[in-house]
C-alpha cells in the first residue's frame, strides 16, 4: 500500500484533498445536503414517498420544552419506525422540562453539543442565540426540504423569525397572535351575575373582588404569581405595546400600535406611562391591604394553573384566541366552566410569531435531514399526533376521523405539546373542543391587525451596558406591581430615576433609530 501510496499522481492527490476540503467546507452552513453513501449522485428533492435509498442513516435530535413523560421511549420507536421507511432516519426525543429548559439548552449550545432540531422562543432569547451564531441559516433548506411547512404556515410567521432578512427558525403551526380578555368561572358570574360584558379593565373589578371577598371564602379575589412583573405595566385598553422583543426581555420601552407611520418610540418613563403605573400600582396595593390578594404576592412561585385547578380562582387576565376558554376547561379536568369578555382587538407582532419555533443547531451533522423531519412534523397527521398524543389504544382512543379521548394515567401525552410541536392545526381533537376549531384559528389569524413593527429585531450591541443596568434594576422593583410591597409610587419614582441615571434614554433613543432605520428599508 505505501508503495502505491507514493507512486500516486499529483493530480490524483490534487483530487482527493479538493474532496475532502470541499466536504469539510460543507458542513453546517445551512444548505448542505443530507448524507449520502458513496453510490449518492444528488439529494432528494422532498421528503415525501418512500425511503430514499441513497440516504446513510442518520440520528435526528429534537429537543422541546416538555416535561419527560414514562412512555417517550415507546413513541420514539413508533417514530423510528415511520421516519426509517421515509428517510431513513431515526429521532431521539429529548423533553427537557420548562423551568430548567433555557439553562440546559443554552449551556448544550455554548458547549458545542450535537443538536438538531432546537425548540426555541422569543421569550428563550432566539434572537440573542441567532447572533450568537447558535442556529443556521434556513432559507435554501426550507425551499429544498420545507415545501409542505411552507404550504401550511400563513406566509406572516415566516417574517418575524429574521435578523438581517434571513430566516433563523420556523414557527409553529397555531394562532399567529393572541387578543387579551378578561376570563371568569362562569358559575361564579351566574351566581352574582356579574356583567363580564362590560368590564374591559382591572379597575372594573373592584366592586366584585369586595363580594368574592366576602361571599366565597375558599377563592382568592386576586391571585398574584411569580413575585411580580417586569415592572412597567399598562392598562390593558391602551393602543401601547411593548417594542418586541423587547431589550433584555423588560417591557419598558412602547409603541402605538395604531400608528403605522412616524412610529415614536417612548420608555417607562414617558409621562402617560408613569400616570398608568401609579394608578395601577396603587390599586394593587390596596387591594393587597384590603385583603384581596394572596399575602405571598411578593414572592410567591406558584402556577396559575394549579390554583386553577384546585378551583381557588374565579377571574384572571388572559390571553384568548377561539378555544382559549375550552383549554382553560380542560385544564381543570372539566371541573369549572370558564367565559371570557374579549378586550382588544388581535395584534400579529413579531413576539408572538416568534414565540413557539423550530431551529437547526450549528452542530447539526445533517440540517438537510433535519428539515426533512420537521417537515413531516409540519404535513403528517400520523407523524404530529404520534409526538403530542402518543399511540392509539396505548395513550388514547379514537372517537372519529379527528377526535380522541385521553387514557388516564396511560404513560404520555398530558404534558401539552400541542402548541410546541409541528403544527397544531393538524392536532386531533379533544373531548370539549368544537369541530371548527381549527377553521376559528385560521378566520382569526387572517383576520387580525398587523403591527407596523412586525419583523422588527432590536440589535443591542450599542448599548448592552445601559440594558445591563436596567436589566437589574427591573428585576429589584419588579414586586412592586404585585402590592405586596409598601409605598410602591415611592418606589415607582425611586425605580424610575434609577432607569434614568442607568440609561434608559440612549437606549430609546438607539430603538428610534433602528426602528426608522428599518421603515426606511421596507420601502
Amino acid at each position: 500500500m505505501k508503495q502505491r501510496k507514493r507512486g500516486m499522481p499529483i493530480l490524483i492527490a490534487l483530487g482527493l484533498l479538493m474532496t475532502m476540503l470541499l466536504q469539510a467546507c460543507s458542513g453546517n452552513s445551512g444548505t448542505a445536503e443530507p448524507t449520502q453513501s458513496a453510490e449518492a449522485t444528488k439529494a432528494p428533492a422532498a421528503t415525501e414517498g418512500a425511503k430514499e435509498p441513497e440516504l446513510e442513516p442518520y440520528e435526528v435530535s429534537i429537543t422541546y420544552h416538555g416535561k419527560p413523560e414514562r412512555d417517550v421511549a415507546l413513541v420514539e420507536e413508533k417514530l423510528n419506525e415511520f421516519f426509517r421507511e421515509k428517510i431513513n432516519a431515526t429521532v431521539k426525543l429529548n423533553p427537557i422540562v420548562g423551568a430548567e429548559y433555557k439553562q440546559k439548552t443554552e449551556l448544550m449550545m455554548n458547549s458545542g453539543e450535537k443538536m438538531d432540531l432546537v425548540f426555541t422562543a422569543s421569550w428563550l432569547d432566539f434572537f440573542s442565540n441567532v447572533t450568537k451564531g447558535a442556529f443556521i441559516e434556513l432559507d435554501e433548506l426550507l425551499e429544498q426540504y420545507g415545501a409542505g411547512i411552507k404550504e401550511q404556515l400563513n406566509p406572516l410567521y415566516l417574517e418575524a423569525p429574521r435578523l438581517d432578512g434571513k430566516l433563523y427558525a420556523v414557527p409553529t403551526n397555531k394562532e399567529i397572535t393572541q387578543s387579551r380578555a378578561i376570563t371568569m368561572r362562569k358559575d361564579i358570574v351566574d351566581k352574582y351575575q356579574i356583567p363580564l360584558e362590560s368590564i374591559k379593565t382591572t379597575a372594573d373589578l373592584e366592586p366584585w373582588m369586595k363580594v368574592i371577598k366576602e361571599s366565597e371564602p375558599d377563592i382568592i379575589p386576586n391571585f398574584v404569581s411569580g413575585g411580580g412583573g417586569d415592572g412597567a405595566m399598562y392598562e390593558q385598553n391602551s393602543n401601547y405595546r411593548p417594542v418586541g422583543p423587547t431589550p433584555g426581555k423588560l417591557a419598558l420601552f412602547f409603541y402605538d400600535y395604531t400608528k403605522s407611520d412616524n412610529i415614536s418610540i417612548i420608555s417607562a418613563l414617558d409621562q402617560q406611562i408613569v400616570d398608568i403605573n401609579k394608578s395601577e400600582f396603587e390599586r394593587a396595593r390596596n387591594w393587597y391591604e384590603l385583603g384581596y390578594t394572596n399575602s405571598d404576592a411578593a414572592t410567591s412561585s406558584t402556577s396559575i394553573g394549579d390554583v386553577r385547578k384546585q378551583g381557588k380562582i374565579w377571574y384572571q387576565n388572559a390571553v384568548w384566541k377561539p378555544g382559549a376558554d375550552i383549554e382553560l376547561n380542560l385544564s381543570t379536568n372539566n371541573q369549572f366552566e370558564f367565559i371570557s369578555n374579549v378586550i382588544d382587538e388581535p395584534i400579529v407582532t413579531t413576539d408572538l410569531t416568534t414565540g413557539s419555533m423550530f431551529s437547526i443547531s450549528r452542530t447539526s451533522k445533517d440540517p438537510a435531514r433535519a428539515m426533512m423531519v420537521l417537515n413531516y412534523l409540519h404535513t403528517d397527521p400520523y407523524v404530529v399526533n404520534l409526538i403530542v398524543n402518543g399511540i392509539e389504544d396505548v395513550h388514547y382512543k379514537k372517537t372519529g376521523d379527528n377526535r380522541i379521548e385521553p387514557i388516564a394515567d396511560s404513560g404520555y401525552g398530558t404534558t401539552g405539546l400541542f402548541w410546541v410541536i409541528g403544527n397544531q392545526m393538524i392536532n386531533y381533537l379533544k373531548p370539549g373542543q368544537p369541530d371548527d376549531l381549527y377553521t376559528n384559528w385560521i378566520q382569526y389569524n387572517n383576520e387580525a391587525k398587523r403591527s407596523p413593527l412586525l419583523g422588527f429585531v432590536f440589535k443591542d450591541t450599542n448599548v448592552k451596558n445601559e440594558i445591563t443596568q436596567l436589566t437589574a434594576i427591573a428585576t429589584e422593583y419588579k414586586a412592586i406591581s404585585t402590592g405586596g410591597i409598601a409605598n410602591p409610587v415611592k418606589l415607582l419614582e425611586e425605580r424610575n430615576r434609577k432607569f434614568e441615571d442607568a440609561g434608559i434614554e440612549k437606549v430609546r433613543a438607539e430603538i428610534q433609530t433602528q426602528v426608522d432605520a428599518w421603515k426606511a428599508a421596507q420601502k
